[in-house]
């Protein structure tokens, strides 16, 4: 007596999610998958393992914001076009470029377009034709990120900027999850794979071009999988079955594409029940 298609018994589906999410406990299988560590260069797409937290601070140092020279604002009030504030070069005024540390005594930056250079004897004097508040044209210390503050946080999937704020925080190397593995098993006697020599010009009434294995791999790798596509399968039990089970070796999920309706040759349905259950 021919053994009934486990196929047959329907059923909806949250009752089949909840069988699933089920299943996966049982198999201790549900947990997140392992993590990894990995240059920050080629973490783009994948999701962090752990939170990331500031190494150090960005930037770490006072830095000019402006080219131009550092000051201290105090020194600068009341200046103006008609009276500008004249200050020593080298002493009370310091020129920088963008970026530049900001010098110790120094707590604001005057454009180079708000100065004029004045030679006054043995010194070089810069004119200062606005006053300044503290701390203007200066980038302070920890303006983007501050050492210890939480950056990325964990399961989280990796952009672009993400990258560059971890770098900029003092961070080479990031934990990351694992891709899951996935491989796909295109089934059905009547698939041609065009891989194959000559498979265009071979191609007979019948014969249906595979190419779903396409399709779910690239979604799959969308998702951020690493997908292995195995060669269409003709519909026989013993071949399959032991293509899944090579496949279940190496890979966290296995994809059989076709064969699982009720059919002679409908094999799908009955190799995942001789391995566990529908």
């Amino acid at each position: 007596m021919q053994r009934e298609t486990p196929y047959l018994h329907d059923i909806g589906l949250e009752e089949a999610i909840q069988a699933w999410n089920v299943a996966l406990d049982a198999a201790h299988a549900s947990g997140t998958i392992s993590s990894e560590m990995l240059p920050v260069a080629e973490c783009l797409g994948r999701v962090t393992a752990a939170p990331v937290w500031a190494r150090i601070s960005s930037p770490h140092y006072h830095a000019s914001a402006m080219d131009g020279y550092a000051v201290r604002a105090e020194d600068t009030a009341g200046a103006t076009e008609t009276m500008p504030k004249r200050l020593v070069l080298g002493v009370e005024a310091t020129y920088v470029d963008t970026g530049d540390p900001l010098p110790a005594f120094a707590n604001a930056v005057i454009m180079i377009e708000d100065t004029q250079l004045v030679g006054e004897g043995d010194e070089t004097v810069v004119e200062i034709m606005a006053a300044t508040p503290p701390w203007r044209h200066v980038r302070p210390m920890g303006e983007d990120i501050v050492a210890t503050q939480l950056v990325l946080p964990s399961n989280h999937q990796l952009r672009p900027q993400d990258l560059g704020a971890a770098v900029g925080c003092g961070h080479t190397h990031l934990a990351v999850r694992r891709q899951p593995r996935v491989a796909i098993i295109p089934t059905g006697t009547e698939l041609v794979s065009l891989n194959d020599p000559d498979s265009q010009e071979r191609l007979q009434p019948g014969d249906i071009i595979e190419y779903n294995s396409i399709v779910l791999g690239a979604m799959a790798e969308e998702w951020g999988c690493v997908v292995s596509r195995f060669a269409p399968l003709p519909d026989d039990f013993d071949m399959i079955r032991s293509a899944v089970v090579s496949a279940l070796a190496e890979h966290d999920l296995v994809v059989v594409n076709a064969g699982s309706s009720a059919g002679s040759e409908d094999f799908t349905a009955r190799v995942v029940d001789s391995l566990g259950q529908v």
